[in-house]
């Protein structure tokens, strides 16, 4: 993790601006935690000029810095006022369900000391510290009847990985689910009980399909949250 430069303490300043509804195309460039490079196009749903709020399909963390290019309108820009395209610096300051992320435009340039598509988190003074993603506990998924095919509810045993505050992935052999379905995801050794919403599907080298769940009416309880990554602090400019 990174601390805020004084740039990026301005750019906090200008996200205070009201943000107006409209779609833009973007295409978004990042770098993965194990230095994947990754680009996907998608539609802005609002903008300003302290930031965007927009959807990926692609799974992304607060604290994640990502490379834009939009049609912003001018009265937006804070340089390239005459170019066709805005390549700016975002910031994932935000996530809701459904993969939407709200992002804090940063400037032309990477914060300062990174590289162009940085892969480290970058969090303001306060922001909770992101958990590793190593432990895993037990759990029970299921679909409740009144969201199961056929009116049957229907479960599974499994373990919930990549635990973050809000978000779990868990292996299914066997429940019938698609991306948005809602299940809910019961602590098998503990009293912790939310549904969630899954947000993503990739199949895992088992050939088993590997659910990203957001959690929707609780966080993952602090207990079994792994201890906080190793914190780096860049140099203050």
């Amino acid at each position: 993790m990174l601390a805020f430069s004084k740039a990026m303490e301005k750019a906090v300043e200008q996200r205070r601006t009201r943000r107006v509804p409209m779609k833009l195309a973007v295409r978004v460039q990042g770098r993965d935690p194990d230095g994947t490079k990754w680009e996907e196009m998608t539609t802005a749903e609002d903008a300003s000029a302290g930031g965007v709020a927009l959807t990926l399909k692609r799974g992304a963390r607060v604290g994640q810095v990502l490379h834009l290019t939009l049609p912003l309108p001018p009265r937006f820009r804070q340089y390239d006022l005459t170019q066709s395209s805005y390549r700016v610096y975002g910031l994932i300051r935000g996530k809701r369900p459904g993969n939407r992320f709200g992002l804090l435009f940063l400037g032309k340039n990477p914060p300062r000391g990174a590289e162009s598509l940085p892969a480290g988190l970058y969090l303001m003074p306060g922001d909770p510290k992101p958990a590793s993603s190593m432990k895993g506990f037990e759990v029970v998924l299921r679909i409740e009847a009144e969201h199961a095919p056929g009116g049957v509810t229907q479960e599974e045993h499994s373990v919930a990985e990549n635990v973050r505050e809000r978000e779990v992935d868990a292996k299914t052999t066997s429940l019938p689910v698609q991306k948005g379905a809602i299940l809910t995801v019961e602590e098998v050794a503990g009293d912790f009980r939310t549904r969630a919403e899954v947000q993503n599907i990739v199949i895992a080298k088992d050939g088993n399909p590997l659910l990203n769940l957001f959690l929707l009416d609780a966080p993952v309880p602090d207990r079994l949250l792994p201890g906080a990554d190793e914190k780096k602090v860049a140099p203050e400019s």
